[in-house]
Order: C-alpha cells, then sequence, then structure tokens
C-alpha cells in the first residue's frame, strides 16, 4: 500500500483512482493479470475482475490488504467501479490520460457520467521512475538472466546462420535461463544491415568479417532488463574495429562520470563528446538512454533534451552507438542503478572487442 500512499500524497484534488492498465495494475498490485479495474483511494484498494483471474487475484492480494470484486466482464466492471465510487461520495476520479485511448476515455466518461475526471498519468510515471528494493531485484535478476543468454549464443553463432536463426536461439536461451517473457522485440543486426538501429532480424545469412548487433531483453515477474553487445564473425575490418573502440571508450565515459544530481542531457553529452570529437558526430542519431521497469522504455531519459534530473534507485540504459549506413553499426548497452555514491552496473557481460 505503500505505492498507492505515495500517489495520494501527491494528489490533493480527487476522491479516487481508476487503473486501467495492465501495467500500472501490476505496479499497484504485483499482480499480472490482462483484464481488471483497480479502484484507489486514500484509505482502501479495490482490484475488480473476472472469473479469469479472481481466484490468483485474492491469493496475490490477501497480504496486501486489497480487496478483490469478481465481475461477469467488462461492462460489469463499470458498475463494481460505479458502486465503490458512490459509497465514497465520489466527485472527482483520476484516470490515466497517458495510457488510454480517447476512445477508452469516451467510454469511461459515457459509462460512469457522474464525476469530474482529472489527468493523473503523468504523476503515476513519475513515482514509478524510483524503484523500490523489490523492482530493482526483479530487474536485477532480468539482466543476470539476460547476461547468461549473451554467453550461451557466443558459442552457437555461426557462419551462414541467418539474423532470425540467432533471434530464435537468443531467445531460446532467455526463456531457458528463467525469463518469464521477452522485454521487446529481440534486434539482430549483422553486416551494412548493423547501421539501422532497430533492424528487424531477417533471413539474411551471416558472413565471415559481419558485425553482430544484438539487443535484447528478458522479463521477470514483468520487470524489464536491456543490453546490446556487437561482436564480430572474423577478424573486423580496420574502420569497424576503430568505430567500436570509440563506442566503448565513449560508454565508459558515461559510466566513469555519471552521478545523482545530473541531467538527462548532461549525461548524453558525456558520450556524445567522445563520439563527436572522434568524427562521428552525425552517426549518433539516438539520445544516450532511457529507464526500464514494467515497460521497456521508461522515464527518465538521456538526450540532448532531457533536463530530468537524475535521483537514487532510478535505472537507466547506457548506450551509445555509431551508425554509418552502408558500412555498419556498433552499439554496446549496459543497465545502471542511480544510487547516492555513484552507481550499480547490472550488467556483467564482456565489452572487450569479441571475434568468434
Amino acid at each position: 500500500m505503500e505505492k498507492i500512499t505515495n500517489l495520494f500524497k501527491r494528489l490533493t484534488n480527487v476522491d479516487a483512482v481508476l487503473v486501467t492498465s495492465q501495467n500500472n495494475r501490476q505496479y499497484f498490485t504485483g499482480f499480472q493479470g490482462s483484464f481488471g479495474f483497480l479502484v484507489l483511494t486514500k484509505d482502501f484498494a479495490t482490484y475488480i475482475t473476472d472469473s479469469r483471474y479472481f481466484e490468483m487475484a485474492t491469493e496475490a492480494m490477501a497480504s496486501l490488504g486489497i480487496a478483490v470484486e469478481q465481475c461477469d466482464g467488462g461492462l460489469n466492471a463499470y458498475q463494481h467501479a460505479e458502486d465503490i465510487l458512490k459509497a465514497i461520495k465520489a466527485k472527482t476520479v483520476g484516470f490515466e490520460n497517458t495510457e488510454i485511448t480517447v476512445a477508452e476515455y469516451e467510454a469511461l466518461k459515457t459509462r460512469l457520467p457522474d464525476y469530474e475526471y482529472i489527468p493523473v498519468g503523468e504523476e503515476i510515471l513519475k513515482i514509478r521512475q524510483i524503484k523500490t528494493e523489490q523492482e530493482l531485484e526483479y530487474i536485477a535478476k532480468a539482466q543476470s538472466i539476460t547476461d547468461k543468454a549473451f554467453t550461451e549464443i557466443l558459442k552457437i553463432i555461426k557462419k551462414d546462420m541467418t539474423e532470425l536463426d540467432v533471434a530464435a536461439e537468443l531467445e531460446y536461451q532467455l526463456k531457458k535461463n528463467g525469463a518469464t517473457g521477452l522485454a521487446f522485440d529481440t534486434i539482430i543486426a549483422s553486416g551494412t544491415n548493423s547501421s539501422k538501429p532497430h533492424a528487424h532480424p531477417t533471413d539474411k545469412k551471416i558472413a565471415v568479417g559481419d558485425a553482430i548487433t544484438m539487443d535484447f531483453g528478458a522479463r521477470y515477474n514483468g520487470y524489464c532488463s536491456d543490453m546490446t553487445r556487437t561482436v564480430f564473425l572474423g577478424e573486423p575490418s580496420e574502420q569497424m574495429r576503430n568505430i567500436y573502440n570509440i563506442v566503448a571508450k565513449a560508454q565508459l565515459a558515461v559510466l566513469n562520470n555519471v552521478k545523482k544530481g545530473m541531467t538527462g542531457r548532461e549525461v548524453d553529452s558525456l558520450a556524445r563528446e567522445v563520439i563527436t570529437a572522434n568524427g562521428f558526430r552525425d552517426n549518433f542519431q539516438h539520445g544516450l538512454g532511457h529507464s526500464v521497469g514494467l515497460d521497456i522504455h521508461e522515464r527518465p531519459t538521456m538526450n540532448p533534451a532531457s533536463d530530468e534530473i537524475l535521483v537514487e534507485n532510478q535505472l537507466i540504459t547506457v548506450e551509445p552507438g555509431i551508425y554509418v549506413p552502408g558500412l555498419g553499426g556498433v552499439r554496446i548497452e549496459d543497465l545502471i542503478i542511480i544510487k547516492n555514491d555513484g552507481i550499480i552496473n547490472l550488467t556483467k557481460s564482456n565489452k572487450t572487442l569479441i571475434i568468434l
């Protein structure tokens, strides 16, 4: 209930909050389910779901003091929610403006018309930025699974495997080592495809001399990890070796200097200055990183426009890259926790240039 208490410390103008998005429901309850309404008030919380999840939700929330009610479906869930709102004589209801569609908002106003709706999505996202110790444990576990999968995939990659082959093997290794799901669609980009930062795996065969960029992550209890490594099948060209070394140097500049109190812009500049000084300013086209959690992209973000200030127990990815069309690209990504006295790097995989 601490998360709910923290939310209402920020909200002085709402009587209740209606949470319908899956990730926010899990954030406040710890329960994963594809359907449910969560009604939050300063004094109590009620989770409304159907028969598919009722028993599991009741078991999961017994120790949290969250009541669970069974409904017959979506329309009936609105009726349960209205009964709660009427019982507390609510007049103002917070809704997740950052999560729901216009159609969902219109449905909410149509089915529960007697309330003033106040957007609270930004406030929920703000409290989600700072992770609890349990959240950090889940993310650290997800990252350890990701590291193990990387170790295994290095033993498997060989000439004439396709990018799709590598993606399939890597995702198998994630699941084999304990992932409860994928954090996002796996990126495998080889040779000239590696110049595309978010390339989709294709049936291209991996050739000797190719760079192979792998961007992937596990979910563990709903929480994401995120890492990228670029390796080479056979000896890389001198150009690609040079690019790799510049990216590695840029990442190290961040890891050695990032600290609590810096803005996203300042952190981004640590890497961008190294890349620019080495002649590749126009080949680093994305921001340095972002946070992760129940979503793979969360706040704060690290980019040239970000004025968000880092605080303790936020996570950020550190993922500089250089991408040269027609040649290839390199990205190296670690996942770190901001602490009062420095950082904790959750990513343990080797970053020296790897030749398979």
